[in-house]
């Protein structure tokens, strides 16, 4: 990810468990994919919580939404869970352009693109980056037709792409989503500075937030709670002595806060002493 730390939200598979309807579900995820891409989070996380698995659903409404959209009729087949997605709200980060014409392509612009032919004798292959016609490919790597990839504009007559490395890219790029079994397994593989929030925790002043970035350097970690249990359902003692525990809803008015609440609420005030990067 460029040199910087990385960043990751952490949801329970149960994050959904207060509806049934599809519609509600799916805008309730939406919501999640809005706050990681607006605070630039580098990966939303779902780990598992036995009170309800909606892992499969929730993983598939992400990355849908984190898909540009020209690629999404390509990635996605038809299915019941993503009937809904006309309720996500557009992310409209640097890799969801809105242009679909050639002529409005720069050199050295960078896409997502979705490979529709595979490689040839040649070497190279054809992909679709989102305006009114394929692509050539120039990549030294094997790729197969349906395969997702990030490319860069080289050249505008004969207009050409060539395959580049996420880590080649400035700025953000959208996040990941990932799916574990275990929060505290996670965590411990990783070894970020971990964020836990609680109604118990420690209220945010500037020096707390400035302590928080200084120690994030080697990647920070927030984890939420389900609707109906707290972090501390889902972490060790040990991993709960470890994390900075922080209360971002102080004196709140209501008597529960939703989680999709508490991700906006502690992603925004994390994200004011974010170091630019």
């Amino acid at each position: 990810m460029n040199g910087r730390s990385e960043r990751a939200i952490l949801i329970p598979s149960s994050y959904t468990m207060e509806s049934a309807d599809l519609r509600v579900r799916t805008l309730k995820v939406g919501l999640i994919a809005r706050a990681a891409a607006v605070f630039r989070m580098d990966r939303v996380v779902i780990y598992r919580d036995r009170e309800q698995n909606d892992t499969r659903f929730m993983s598939l409404v992400l990355r849908y939404a984190e898909t540009p959209q020209y690629l999404r009729k390509m990635l996605f087949p038809r299915m019941r869970e993503l009937s809904q997605v006309g309720v996500l709200p557009p992310l409209r980060t640097a890799h969801h352009p809105v242009n679909s014409e050639s002529t409005t392509l720069r050199v050295g612009e960078f896409r997502v693109g979705a490979v529709v032919e595979g490689v040839g004798s040649d070497g190279g292959a054809w992909v679709e980056i989102g305006i009114d016609r394929p692509v050539p490919l120039r990549t030294e790597n094997e790729v197969r037709p349906g395969q997702r990839l990030n490319v860069r504009i080289f050249s505008l007559s004969p207009l050409a792409a060539e395959q580049v490395d996420q880590s080649e890219i400035p700025g953000y790029w959208g996040y990941q989503t990932v799916s574990v079994e275990s929060a505290e397994e996670y965590l411990r593989s990783w070894n970020p500075l971990v964020v836990a929030t609680s109604r118990k925790g420690r209220m945010l002043t500037p020096d707390l937030l400035e302590q928080i970035e200084r120690s994030s350097k080697r990647g920070l970690a927030v984890v939420f709670g389900s609707p109906s249990r707290g972090v501390d359902a889902f972490l060790s003692r040990d991993m709960l002595e470890r994390c900075c525990m922080i209360n971002t809803i102080p004196h709140q008015g209501t008597e529960t806060v939703r989680v999709e609440e508490a991700v906006m609420a502690t992603l925004a005030l994390l994200n004011l002493v974010r170091v630019e990067e």
